[in-house]
């Protein structure tokens, strides 16, 4: 026998009205009644009617509002490819897609975006988001507004949302941090080379590698930490940072830059010098070929654009909430061998 919306409204004692509205995450119930409406009707085996849900939609569509965050970087092209995979493959279900690229990691331009796409009344947003309190201060709004919250790629404390899918970004710092205890086993000179600090990500690597390198690698010395205003400075900052430490060992970058890193360390012929940075774009596999890139670590980037979208669409048509807070994407070791 089929269950229906009346069976699990009976079993958990509230009206048919009331299971609609959780089941289709409306506004009008407690926390206490919608968690215990959606446990009866997990009990029961309710499942949704997808074609009559499909047809309901077409009348108020699902907008999904997506901020991608800079335009300039080839891996949040790859990540932009995911979101578009996912408006493809959901393109029938009365899903639409409202996508916006920044042109540059500002928190005013991120901001102006929320609010745009706020006014498209969208019923949930992915973002990369900036960790700014005027950002925060924003999505917390949204989530009043039971607006859902995804983020990816990077994350911000203090919001509520859904969940975060990307890197698990401490580890990937801890994992760089025991490639150089592997690299340096008689100690040496390390630099970090890291982006801004509004951007979580960077943070967490910083923090991951600083861990294992003082608890694990004391004859590995941090001798300087370089945060880049934008890609562009980087071959210069690295310039100076070689000049400034003739006797360096090795460049530990967060973030992007890595072409600039590259030219310096090959313009002033510093091949001893190793490089262990992040992700597989076109600069990063010719310095891993000339030798001059040791390891990177990757992150999915396509599947940072897709699983935002797959998981709202779950949500929202089959009322299947994320079973985790943190979704983390694959971590691999790239090196010569194996790009």
């Amino acid at each position: 026998m089929r269950v229906t919306i009346k069976s699990v409204a009976e079993a958990a004692n509230v009206s048919r009205g009331t299971v609609d509205k959780v089941l289709n995450d409306r506004l009008g119930v407690s926390d206490e009644v919608r968690e215990r409406v959606r446990n009866v009707a997990k009990e029961l085996g309710y499942t949704v009617n997808l074609v009559g849900k499909a047809l309901a939609f077409q009348k108020n569509p699902i907008k999904i509002g997506v901020i991608i965050l800079d335009k300039k970087d080839e891996l949040f092209n790859e990540i932009h490819k995911g979101v578009q995979l996912a408006r493809d493959e959901w393109k029938d279900s009365s899903i639409i897609i409202e996508c916006c690229v920044m042109q540059k990691v500002d928190v005013n331009e991120q901001l102006k975006y929320i609010k745009e796409l706020e006014q498209k009344n969208i019923r949930a947003l992915a973002l990369s988001p900036l960790d700014e309190e005027a950002v925060t201060n924003e999505l917390n709004r949204l989530s009043k507004k039971n607006i859902k919250i995804v983020t990816f790629n990077t994350d911000v404390s203090g919001i509520n949302k859904m969940c975060f899918i990307g890197q698990d970004l401490k580890k990937s710092g801890r994992v760089a941090g025991q490639l150089f205890g592997d690299l340096l086993p008689t100690g040496g000179e390390v630099a970090i080379i890291t982006g801004p600090a509004k951007i979580k990500a960077l943070r967490e690597r910083k923090a991951g590698f600083e861990e294992v390198i003082f608890a694990e690698y004391p004859a590995i010395r941090i001798v300087d930490t370089i945060e880049l205003a934008n890609v562009t400075s980087s071959y210069a900052k690295t310039v100076e940072l070689l000049t400034a430490y003739p006797n360096l060992n090795g460049i530990f970058m967060t973030g992007r830059g890595i072409g600039g890193v590259g030219k310096a360390i090959q313009k002033l012929n510093k091949k001893n010098v190793k490089f262990i940075c992040f992700d597989l774009l076109p600069e990063t596999i010719q310095l891993i070929k000339d030798k001059t890139i040791d390891f990177t670590i990757t992150q999915e980037p396509l599947m940072q654009g897709y699983l935002p979208i797959k998981i709202l669409f779950e949500y929202f048509f089959l009322s299947k909430i994320p079973k985790k807070e943190y979704l983390y994407t694959k971590l691999e070791i790239k090196i010569r061998e194996n790009i």
